[in-house]
């Protein structure tokens, strides 16, 4: 017979041999006492525990259950229960288990950091983070807590206590590899840069060899915008570690923000291939790929992205672009909702969503509106409450200081209207400022530097700063060349930096705040009393028209008529996709069968999703594929040089062209055109006014398809215009920069006597 002490004394040789490794030896001495005492609590825990240890789970949760039906006061029985359910991923049982084991011991720091472990495994960061902070409060000096707290700050997107938290757990580990390279990651996230690189270059010391570590230093470089340094670091990584997809994911970020969207997005499909289930990379691939014009592979990347991060507003975000350029604006608008439900922050997806609405026919004005309101209260509003009294002098006639904003200033089509409004400005009346938004400068950003007094590059700069940039430079009028369109800077314009302030061009909608005091436009784009309802700013109608155009330096010469070598009419549409809606192909296909043998030549991309469908379309209406040709995308030379084969264009609505109506006048080829209500299916119908073509302006569908069957079939009528429309558009008012200039400023003068008349300092 065994005695109690005999048994003690059996169960700590047992204890011996497991600590020393001894297993079979250990086991032996448990099951000796467990023969003579089946009822002892703690040699059927140690046996247990030894089950756990050579990974037979099942059997370690079955003897350790039967050691706390002995003994249930024992908390680390419990505990060591949760381990064994965790391993076999009984979540809920194990946190349970960790839970009792508190309830009998709530001062033990490893049971706490336990449970906190497994509620970050369930999402419970803030019940993990709690859990954490309550096993370093007992344990200062213990390294797992303040690690694990550390990666769940960093799942929040709490960089700066995630930064605490490693850098606790370095100090108490100096040479732990992944708790400083974590570290150093949170100072570089949350803006500590020089702070963070100083680290990583310690362990390029101590590991020089590391890829990880060239990696992060590269992000360090690429943060403070040393392109160079970050590109040798990737390289480095890569050739160190062919196979690290990190390196070519990092590489490919890299190459995007350098405007070099084709490079990218072979490194991202690098990255892909290695790493098939690295989300970040396929939803990057699918925004490279919309940059290089590439709709039905950049779908095809964000879904993938979408299957591995579901609830991710920016893998949704990039799917709605990729299906706005495929042409599928319903599809477009249900993701940039979705993005926007995702995360309510997300203020450049909704701006997209905003200006992706406006190309859809079945939301009326109304509705539309309220959606730009709903931006405003839930992005800008509380910005312009919060907004510092104007410190300007007041006086009605002082020299102007004029801010524009923009990412524009560069080869866009916004630039082509800026630029000659800004080259027109009489510098004795306006003191000229450019904030520029622009991340790769071209021959076209040089020209504007020489426009302006004061250039200002703000592409680095939050938007805090850059309102406290226009602040100190005591802008008076502050002009947003964007709205809602991307790239904009409207949280600059919701801080009311400027006393006023005005929206114009790029977008053909209000911007729904009301710290934009202004908008310019003209009154066929804005009928006086039409359409003043749906903006929160005040319309200001310039005399003649809303714009003045610089004609293309090298456009080609205007060719001859290609139906007199061709022998049939070609009608053509250069629109961008997103305008090309199915009514618009309804009516083009009872334009084509009214003008027997005609031809449509329409911009897109051809051999896709987007010609299949614009081919599907026009069948419907009866029109054979041999009629409709469909053409990629091309430099802006080789586009213009398109018009040489179309004899008359087809203009989009209910979202009128602009910049397309400009271009195919200047190539001598005059548009038809079907005006609406609202400024996005009229502002279009300006330029043709301008260059005396009003008669080219439809009301009704069935009028757009008589005028264009009239003129198509009026060979000599459009010979003369082929002849004269680019001399008639040089001799326009649409232009004379200097003449619009001066309309212009005028009505800045007008604006600044309203606020000068407000007689205070406090925001217009």
């Amino acid at each position: 017979m065994m005695t109690t002490d005999m048994q003690e004394q059996t169960l700590a040789a047992g204890i011996r041999c497991h600590d020393a490794g001894d297993l079979q030896g250990a086991e032996r001495h448990y099951c000796e006492v467990l023969r003579v005492n089946p009822r002892n609590a703690k040699a059927t825990y140690l046996l247990g525990l030894l089950a756990h240890q050579v990974r037979k789970v099942d059997l370690a949760i079955g003897l350790i259950s039967q050691a706390i039906r002995l003994d249930g006061r024992q908390p680390t029985f419990h505990a060591r229960l949760g381990e064994s359910f965790r391993v076999v991923g009984r979540i809920p049982e194990a946190i349970e288990c960790y839970r009792q084991a508190l309830k009998l011991n709530g001062r033990h720091a490893e049971f706490h950091n336990g449970l906190g472990t497994l509620l970050q495994s369930q999402g419970d960061l803030p019940g993990a983070i709690a859990c954490y902070r309550q096993a370093t409060a007992l344990s200062g000096n213990y390294f797992a807590p303040w690690y694990n707290q550390g990666l769940a700050h960093q799942q929040r997107g709490e960089f700066d206590e995630a930064a605490h938290a490693f850098g606790e757990a370095v100090r108490i580990e100096p040479g732990h590899f992944e708790a400083t390279i974590a570290w150093a990651g949170m100072l570089q996230a949350g803006g500590h840069t020089e702070q963070a690189l100083a680290q990583f270059n310690k362990l390029a010391v101590t590991h020089p060899d590391s890829p990880q570590v060239e990696c992060a230093i590269g992000v360090g470089h690429q943060a403070m915008g040393n392109h160079p340094a970050a590109m040798a670091c990737y390289l480095r990584a890569i050739e160190l570690a062919p196979d690290f997809a990190e390196a070519h994911y990092n590489l490919g970020t890299l190459l995007q923000s350098m405007g070099n969207d084709a490079e990218a997005a072979r490194a991202y499909q690098r990255a892909t291939e290695l790493h098939p289930r690295l989300g970040p990379a396929w939803s990057n691939l699918a925004n490279a790929l919309v940059g290089v014009m590439l709709p039905d592979e950049a779908v095809e990347a964000a879904r993938k992205a979408q299957e591995l991060q579901p609830r991710s507003h920016s893998v949704m975000g990039n799917l709605a672009a990729a299906l706005q350029l495929q042409g599928d604006m319903l599809g477009a608008i249900a993701a940039y909702r979705t993005a926007v439900e995702l995360h309510s922050g997300d203020y450049p997806n909704h701006s997209n969503l905003l200006y992706t609405l406006n190309f859809s026919p079945d939301i009326e004005a109304q509705s539309l509106y309220e959606e730009h309101l709903r931006w405003a209260r839930q992005h800008a509003e509380r910005l312009t409450a919060a907004a510092a009294p104007h410190k300007n002098e007041r006086d009605p006639q002082k020299r102007l200081r004029v801010g524009y904003v923009s990412a524009h200033f560069k080869t866009h089509a916004v630039a082509f209207f800026l630029e000659p409004l800004i080259a027109g400005h009489d510098r004795a009346a306006v003191e000229l400022f450019c904030y520029s938004d622009v991340l790769q400068p071209d021959e076209v950003t040089a020209r504007f530097k020489t426009l302006v007094d004061g250039w200002r590059d703000v592409s680095d700069l939050s938007d805090d700063e850059v309102a406290a940039m226009i602040r100190a430079d005591e802008v008076d009028i502050l002009v947003d060349a964007a709205g809602h369109i991307g790239g904009n800077r409207l949280l600059v314009f919701a801080r009311k930096p400027a006393p006023v302030q005005v929206t114009y061009l790029g977008y053909q909608n209000t911007t729904g705040m009301s710290a934009m005091d202004y908008r310019l436009t003209d009154a066929h784009a804005d009928p006086p009393g039409a359409t003043d309802r749906f903006y929160t700013e005040k319309l200001i109608r310039l005399p003649e028209a809303f714009f003045v155009f610089q004609p293309p330096a090298d456009a080609p010469p205007v060719g001859r008529l290609p139906a007199e070598r061709n022998g049939f009419v070609t009608f053509g549409s250069l629109n961008n996709i997103p305008k090309l809606r199915p009514q618009n192909f309804r009516v083009w296909g009872a334009v084509l069968a009214r003008a027997p043998n005609s031809r449509l030549m329409v911009l897109g991309y051809a051999g896709g999703v987007f010609e299949r469908n614009v081919r599907e379309m026009l069948a419907g209406e009866g029109i054979e594929g041999s009629r409709v040709q469909v053409v990629d995308k091309r430099p802006r030379r080789e586009y213009l040089e398109l018009h040489n084969e179309i004899d008359l264009a087809l203009d989009s609505f209910p979202f009128n062209g602009h910049t397309t109506v400009c271009d195919a006048l200047w190539m001598g080829v005059p548009s038809i055109m079907l005006e609406g209500e609202g400024y996005a299916s009229r502002f279009g119908g300006s330029t043709l006014l301008g260059v005396g073509l009003g008669e080219l302006i439809a009301r009704s569908e069935g009028q757009y398809v008589e005028l264009a069957v009239a003129l198509a079939e009026d060979r000599e009528r459009l010979g003369e215009l082929r002849r004269t429309l680019r001399e008639r558009f040089a001799a326009s008012p649409l232009v004379d920069a200097r003449r619009f200039a001066s309309q212009v400023e005028q009505a800045y003068r007008e604006m600044w006597r309203a606020w000068c008349a407000t007689g205070s300092t406090a925001s217009a």
